[in-house]
């Protein structure tokens, strides 16, 4: 099990830019990622493999401007990860914590 984490820098001078980037960010949501901050989506991934279907998709949905970058990243290394988050930082309603609404990992021994 791992994570698939994609971050963007997206252009939003022009309305236009700004509905892509929205649009964009709509799509991930729909896809089944969370935002972990504003340009950094994150969704779990049961195999490495399935990743690839993953960019497939992000490929799809990428708007003409800006830059995309995807990473996948094991659920160890993700357990390693540090979230410093002040008391007095309102968040946004899209930001989940890690394994919220994500797959099970089975054990066998």
């Amino acid at each position: 099990m791992g994570w698939l984490i994609v971050c963007f820098d997206l252009p939003v001078g022009e309305k236009e830019e700004m509905r892509e980037a929205n649009a964009f960010r709509k799509s991930l949501l729909k896809q089944g990622y969370f935002m972990l901050q504003n340009s950094i989506y994150v969704r779990s991934c049961v195999t490495y493999d399935k990743t690839d279907i993953h960019i497939k998709n992000l490929k799809l949905i990428a708007p003409d401007t800006g830059s995309i970058t995807a990473f996948y990243i094991t659920d160890r290394q993700w357990s390693l990860s540090v979230n410093i988050e002040k008391s007095n930082y309102k968040k946004s309603k899209y930001i989940k914590k890690a394994g919220e609404n994500g797959y099970k990992q089975m054990t066998f021994w």
